[in-house]
C-alpha cells in the first residue's frame, strides 16, 4: 500500500481497473454502480431496496485448495452459532457437512454440502465446496446460488492452484470475496509470512481486518485494526494502512482524508463494505478453527459486509431479452446440486431467484417441460431437513423426490418462462471402459449411469461407435471410483473396467482404377452372380466417405448399385487394416455385370464388400489416430518438467503463458499417449497441476508405431 501524502490536495474522477485476473471494471459515476463481468451485469445497491423477507440472508460459499480447512472452519461457525453441542472433526467422521459415505471413508468433502443456520439475527445459508480439482463443476454451480465467497487460504501452504482457480471463477461472476487465513496456530505458522503469500497472489487489496497477538501456538486473540487501533504499534501502524486502502475506493472520504479530517469507523465501515461489493477490497481474517479463534470475528465480518439477495441484481432472459430478476414478478428458482439420496430418494437444492414457492405449489422444469409439484420443502443442515411451508426470493433450499431434475435447470410457474446464460464445464480428461460383471445388469448400469451424469456435469457416458466399448468418463481417477463406488453401494452393480480401445482409423494415401471383383455361387439351386468394378482415391482429412455411380449403359441395374454402396460401407465399417474402420474414400463404381436369374442383393453387397478390401489394401493404406487440444494448468516451477514429459508422448506444444504464479501450456498430443496422464501428471506437481482435453482431429500414425499397433492387433 503506498502511503498518502496529506499535502497533495487533489480531486480525480474514480476510476478504478482491476488487474487481469479480476476480468472486471468498475465506474463510480454510474446511478447505481455497476460491475461488468461479460455475463451477468450485476449492480450494487445503494439504497435500502432490500424485501423485507431477505435482507438478514447471507449466501455464502467456502472455496479453497483441498485440505486448507474450509470444513473445519465450517464446523466452528456452527459451534461459535450455538448449532451444535461440540465441534464434528473429520477424523471422527462426524462433521456436518461431510455426511456422504464416500467423504467419510476418504476423510475429506468430494461433493456440494448446504448447511443453512441462524447467527445474531442473520440467516446464514453456507455451501462447503470441495477443494479438489475434480469438483471445478461443484463451484461454478455453487458461485451462481450466492452473493459472497469465503476463500480459505491455509497459513503454511499458502495459495495453491485450485485457491487461484476458484478465485477466477469468483471474479468472472462478480462474487465479492473474504479471505479466512486458517490454521495460523499451525507450528511454523506466520501471520506476516502468510499474509505476504496472499498479496503477491491477489493484489494489495487484501486487508487484514485484525491482527493476530502471536502466530503458531501462541496465536490466541485477534486485535480489530478499526475498532482498537490503540492496542499495540502494529496494530496501530496496520490501522493507518487499512484507512488508506479504503478512503482511496471514495471520493468524498479521500477528500475528506487529505484534507486531515477524522473519518469514523461506522464511516470506514460502510466504505470497507461498499468496495468490497464492488470488488476493490478483500477483508482477510485470521483464525484457528480448530481452538475457535477467529470465529467469532469471521462471522460478524460476514453479517455486516456481506450483501443480502436483495443487493446484487442478478439478470435473467425472458422471452429472450435481459431483464433484472426484480422485474420478475412470479416464481424462479436455479438448482445449483442434485444427488440421490439412499432413503428420501432424489433431493434438489435451489436457489429461489425470484418470488415465493410454497408446499405443494407446482412448477414448471424449463429444460424438461415437466409440470413438477413441491411436496416439501426443506432448509437443510448438511443431511438434516427441517421442513418449510415457504421459501422466500433468496433462500437456498431443498425440495425431494422430483425425478428429472439436473444441476443447472431452472424451475418456474406456469406464468414466468424465463433463462439463464449456459454455463460451459470442463470436458472430462479421465476415461474408463465398463461392462456389467452378469448380462441382467446390462439396462440396470445404463440408467444409473446416466443418473449419475444428471447429477455431475463433468461425468459422461457414451458408447463408443468404433470401438463399441460403453465408456465413462470423469475429471480424474478418484473421480470415476467414487462413480463406481456408488454404483455397486446403491444398485448393486458391479462391472469390469479396462482402459478404453483407442478409436483408430484407417485411410488411404494414393489412388487405383479399374479394381474388379465377381462373386459366384452355385450349389445346387438358384445362384448367385455379381461382377463391379471400382476406382478408388483418397478424400480430405475429416470428409469420411462418398459413392460414386458412373455406370452407363444399364450394365448393373440401379437396384444393385445402391447395393454395391451397402457393402462398400460395411466393408468399411467392419475395417480392412487391423479391423479399424476406414474413412476418408471415395469409391467409384465405373462397371460391372450382371446375370438375368442369378443376380440379386446380397451378391452385389458382397461383391462391392471384397471389391473395396481388395482397392484399399492397393492404395498404401495408413491408420489414423485421434489427436487432442490439451491445456495444462501448473506453477511455473514445474514448467520444464512438463514440457519435457510432453515431448516425450509425441506432443506439440503450441505455447506457454503465464498468469501470477501459473504457467497455462497449450499442446497437442496423440489420444494413445495421454490416457495415463493424469496420474502422471499429479507425480510431477505434487497433485497441483490440472488439465483439460478436447479433440481435434486425426492424423497418420508414424509407421514405426503403426507396425506395433497392427502386429498387436492381429
Amino acid at each position: 500500500m503506498y502511503p498518502i501524502d496529506r499535502n497533495k490536495h487533489f480531486r480525480y474522477a474514480f476510476s478504478y481497473k482491476f488487474n487481469l485476473q479480476d476480468r472486471c471494471v468498475f465506474v463510480s459515476n454510474n446511478n447505481p454502480p455497476t460491475v461488468r463481468f461479460g455475463q451477468p451485469v450485476i449492480t450494487l445497491t445503494r439504497e435500502n431496496t432490500l424485501n423485507q423477507h431477505n435482507s438478514n440472508i447471507r449466501n455464502i460459499a467456502l472455496l479453497d485448495h483441498e485440505g486448507a480447512g474450509e470444513t473445519t472452519l465450517l464446523e466452528s461457525m456452527l459451534h461459535v452459532a450455538g448449532i451444535t453441542n461440540r465441534m464434528g472433526n473429520i477424523d471422527d467422521h462426524n462433521t456436518l457437512s461431510d455426511y456422504d459415505p464416500d467423504e467419510k471413508a476418504y476423510e475429506k468433502s468430494l461433493y456440494c454440502s448446504t448447511l443453512s443456520f441462524d447467527y445474531e439475527g442473520a440467516q446464514f445459508n453456507c455451501l462447503d465446496v470441495p477443494g479438489s480439482a475434480d469438483a471445478v463443476a461443484e463451484a461454478m454451480t455453487a458461485l451462481h446460488a450466492v452473493e459472497c465467497a469465503l476463500v480459505c487460504v491455509d497459513a503454511i501452504d499458502g495459495v495453491k492452484a485450485n485457491t487461484r482457480k476458484v478465485w477466477r471463477l469468483a471474479a468472472q461472476r462478480g462474487i465479492p470475496r473474504v479471505i479466512a487465513m486458517t490454521k495460523l496456530d499451525a507450528e511454523h505458522a506466520d501471520f506476516a509470512t502468510a499474509l505476504a503469500a496472499i498479496k503477491a497472489d491477489f493484489g494489495n487489496r487484501c486487508i487484514p481486518l485484525y491482527i493476530p497477538n502471536a502466530s503458531s501456538a501462541a496465536f490466541s486473540e485477534l486485535f480489530s485494526v478499526l475498532h482498537s487501533p490503540e492496542t499495540n504499534a502494529e496494530t496501530q501502524a496496520t490501522h493507518e494502512q487499512i484507512v488508506e486502502a479504503i478512503v482511496e475506493t471514495d471520493d468524498a472520504l479521500m477528500e475528506r482524508y487529505l484534507e486531515g479530517e477524522s473519518i469514523s469507523e461506522q464511516e470506514l465501515m460502510t466504505a470497507l463494505r461498499d468496495a468490497l461489493m464492488h470488488g476493490s477490497l478483500f477483508p482477510v481474517i485470521a483464525t484457528s478453527a480448530a481452538h475457535e479463534i477467529g470465529t467469532v470475528q469471521l462471522l460478524e465480518v460476514l453479517k455486516t459486509l456481506a450483501p443480502a439477495p436483495g443487493e446484487i441484481e442478478r439478470m435473467v432472459y425472458l422471452n429472450g431479452e435481459p431483464v433484472s430478476v426484480d422485474q420478475i414478478e412470479g416464481f424462479s428458482a436455479y438448482v445449483y446440486h442434485t444427488e440421490a439420496d439412499e432413503f428420501v430418494g432424489r433431493v434438489s437444492y435451489l436457489r429461489v431467484l425470484s418470488g415465493t414457492l410454497s408446499t405443494h405449489d407446482s412448477f414448471i422444469n424449463r429444460r424438461s417441460g415437466n409440470d413438477e409439484r413441491a411436496g416439501h420443502i426443506f432448509r437443510v443442515l448438511g443431511k438434516k431437513q427441517d421442513d418449510l411451508k415457504q421459501a422466500v426470493a433468496g433462500d437456498l433450499v431443498a425440495i425431494p423426490r422430483i425425478a428429472d431434475m439436473h444441476a443447472c435447470d431452472v424451475i418456474t410457474d406456469a406464468a414466468t418462462e424465463v433463462s439463464l446464460d449456459e454455463m460451459t464445464f470442463p470436458m472430462p480428461m479421465v476415461s474408463l471402459a465398463v461392462r456389467p460383471n452378469t448380462n441382467k445388469d446390462d439396462q440396470k448400469l445404463g440408467s444409473a449411469l446416466h443418473e449419475f451424469e444428471n447429477d455431475d456435469r463433468t461425468f459422461h457416458v457414451h458408447s463408443d461407435p468404433i470401438t463399441h466399448d460403453l465408456i465413462i468418463s470423469g475429471m480424474s481417477d478418484l473421480h470415476l471410483r467414487l462413480i463406481l463406488g456408488k454404483l455397486e453401494r446403491r444398485y448393486k452393480v458391479q462391472v469390469t473396467t479396462s482402459t478404453p480401445s483407442i478409436a483408430y482409423m484407417a485411410t488411404i494415401t494414393s489412388s487405383v482404377k479399374d479394381v474388379d471383383y465377381t462373386h459366384k455361387k452355385q450349389s445346387g439351386g438358384a445362384g448367385q452372380f455379381a461382377k463391379v468394378v471400382i476406382d478408388m482415391e483418397p478424400l480430405g482429412r475429416g470428409e469420411g466417405y462418398a459413392f460414386v455411380d458412373k455406370i452407363h449403359g444399364g450394365v448393373i441395374d440401379a437396384v444393385f448399385r445402391t447395393s454395391v454402396d451397402k457393402g462398400v460401407q460395411a466393408a468399411m465399417e467392419e475395417g480392412v487394416m487391423g479391423n479399424y474402420p476406414a474413412t476418408d474414400v471415395r469409391v467409384t463404381l465405373v462397371d460391372g455385370k450382371m446375370h438375368t436369374v442369378d443376380s440379386k442383393d446380397i451378391a452385389f453387397q458382397i461383391a462391392g464388400n471384397k471389391a473395396f478390401r481388395k482397392a484399399f489394401m492397393e492404395c498404401n493404406p495408413v491408420l489414423l489416430e485421434p489427436i487432442v487440444n490439451m491445456l495444462i494448468t501448473v506453477s511455473q516451477d514445474h514448467i520444464g518438467d512438463i514440457i519435457g514429459d510432453l515431448n516425450s508422448r509425441r506432443a506439440q506444444i503450441l505455447s506457454t503463458d503465464m498468469e501470477e504464479q501459473t504457467a497455462l501450456i497449450k499442446a497437442q498430443a496423440p489420444m494413445a499417449e495421454i490416457q495415463s496422464y493424469q496420474a502422471q501428471l499429479k507425480a510431477m506437481t505434487g497433485g497441483e497441476g490440472t488439465y483439460t482435453i478436447e479433440f481435434d482431429r486425426y492424423e497418420i500414425v508414424p509407421p514405426a508405431i503403426q507396425k506395433r499397433i497392427i502386429e498387436k492387433q492381429d
